[in-house]
């Protein structure tokens, strides 16, 4: 065991050590979720449409249900809360990407676009807007945590 995630009470896990254990299960399960969210559209024909964005707000609970639960513990944790926020940000983002480039690739008529943008409108939002808008607010986090030398609450 190492001195990081040693508890004062010997056999028993801090609260730092758990919030850092459940990253990976965390990660897992925004995985899993995006995948049902990309059956969802195919299911949809590839269409970007308020259905098949609702399947978000899931992941955005999730993600919130989990900084809740997580976040104080996860600030104790070097980097913990930014990690979980680029895992999050990584595994969204790239699923919309990677959809949109296998549409692209086949030159499926749902992801093109209308004259004005070469991608649909849903389509651009999806990947371009969120990845460009969401990643902003993540290379703030960034610079937040490096200036907090990674730890984003105090450490006990």
């Amino acid at each position: 065991m190492t001195a990081s995630s040693a508890s004062p009470r010997a056999g028993i896990p801090s609260s730092a050590a758990r919030a850092h254990s459940s990253l990976l299960p965390y990660a897992l399960a925004v995985l899993v979720a995006t995948a049902v969210v990309h059956l969802l559209i195919v299911l949809a024909g590839n269409r970007i449409t308020v259905l098949t964005t609702l399947p978000l707000v899931v992941i955005a609970l999730g993600y919130a249900i989990y900084l809740v639960t997580y976040g104080r513990s996860l600030g104790r944790v070097r980097y913990g809360r930014l990690v979980a926020h680029a895992l999050t940000y990584a595994i969204v983002t790239t699923g919309y990407l990677l959809h949109a480039y296998v549409l692209l690739a086949s030159a499926a008529p749902a992801i093109q676009g209308d004259g004005h943008l070469a991608l649909d409108a849903g389509w651009f939002g999806a990947t371009v807007g969120m990845a460009g808008f969401w990643g902003l607010g993540l290379i703030a986090h960034g610079l937040a945590a490096l200036r907090e030398r990674g730890f984003e609450a105090p450490r006990a």
